[in-house]
């Protein structure tokens, strides 16, 4: 079996959730990338790259490519005997002949958000727009998997087929994201610690965050923040010349996890998530979690395995931020239920096994 997976590369949830699943199948694979300045074959870390490199992108969501980059991929395809095809969202503005003119079995992972959240006008177009996209993608695809179990009956509302619809969601790497010893804390001098990762942008919601610190009542403590984005500057001019707020930047999953082991808890406050990749992640390492109500946030931290905010205010955050901080206890017993849940439910190895299955069965109907 060769199978093609169609993502970005190396930006967000969706590029973790690729390299994750090729990592454990048992398959051939080519991972192929729109997003990047890189182009042609690549070899990196025993996985097998093609990158058309991108020309600009809209809201780093919908890629645009040069002319001829359909031609480029379908050459690929063919020299790798690809049988069957993965797409991934974001888009690419070369899946579109992809998928109409493919021969081989294909399949769309919607990573995308449909609860995004911004001005009204913004927001309108946004849904439309998505709601059109997969509308006509789904015409042409033979499955459609949704992360969040919640846009499996918004599809169907959509009028897309339901026997071309299934629930799979992300999986987290229990090994990796795990509990663990961390002398963070006396690095920085702070007897409690608060920590954010994602891509700083506006989806993110971060400004809520740094605001919310700004007015804790609770001393002592230091709010990190990692990762990077295009908010970066409007962050830091937010937090000012706080000294107990830090800008890591990007880090390696090694690094990454070194803060998180260390930390008290860690608070996402996004506007709107597919699934909730890092509230699985921050789970596994046994932290509370704080989150707005996005994506899976709900099932993930019901009953008593987190916290889901309820009214999405600086004062709402700023409050559940000082009561975990002064109830550690009960932050700790958070965490280790939401460990357990994630390892039951969200392990890598569960979630590889249902995208084999698909693979197989699509294969076998054609006769592959």
């Amino acid at each position: 079996m060769n199978i093609a997976e169609i993502t970005t590369y190396k930006v967000g949830g969706v590029y973790t959730h690729v390299e994750e699943i090729v990592k454990r199948m048992d398959i051939n694979t080519i991972i192929i990338t729109g997003n990047s300045k890189k182009s042609g074959y690549q070899t990196e870390k025993d996985l097998k790259f093609f990158h058309i490199p991108v020309l600009f992108s809209i809201q780093d969501m919908y890629f645009i490519d040069p002319p001829g980059s359909y031609k480029k991929v379908k050459k690929v395809i063919g020299e790798n005997k690809i049988d069957l095809i993965h797409l991934h969202g974001p888009l690419f503005t070369f899946c579109g002949k992809i998928i109409k003119k493919s021969r081989q079995p294909c399949v769309f992972t919607t990573h995308y958000v449909i609860d995004f959240e911004g001005d009204k006008i913004l927001t309108w177009l946004y849904r439309a727009l998505i709601k059109r996209v997969t509308k006509r993608i789904a015409k042409n695809v033979d499955k459609i998997i949704c992360v969040n179990k919640d846009y499996v009956s918004e599809y169907k509302k959509w009028g897309i087929d339901k026997n071309k619809i299934m629930y799979i969601p992300n999986g987290i790497d229990t090994d990796k994201f795990s509990p663990g010893k961390s002398n963070i804390k006396k690095k920085l001098k702070c007897k409690n610690l608060i920590v954010f990762w994602g891509r700083l942008g506006y989806q993110k919601n971060t400004h809520m965050l740094i605001k919310a610190f700004k007015n804790i009542k609770t001393k002592d403590t230091k709010l990190v923040v990692i990762g990077k984005g295009p908010d970066l500057k409007k962050l830091k001019k937010i937090a000012g010349d706080n000294k107990n707020i830090i800008f890591t930047g990007y880090l390696s999953d090694e690094k990454l996890l070194d803060y998180a082991r260390a930390a008290d808890m860690a608070v996402l406050p996004s506007k709107a998530e597919s699934w909730g990749l890092v509230i699985g992640e921050a789970m596994a390492c046994e932290l509370p979690v704080i989150s707005s109500d996005v994506g899976m946030a709900r099932e993930l931290l019901g009953k008593n395995r987190g916290i889901v905010l309820k009214k999405e205010t600086v004062d709402e955050l700023t409050e559940k931020i000082d009561y975990l901080l002064n109830n550690k206890e009960k932050g700790k017993e958070m965490g280790k239920k939401g460990r357990k849940f994630i390892v039951k439910n969200y392990g890598w190895e569960k979630v590889v096994k249902k995208i084999e299955d698909l693979y197989k069965s699509l294969l076998e109907d054609v006769g592959t």
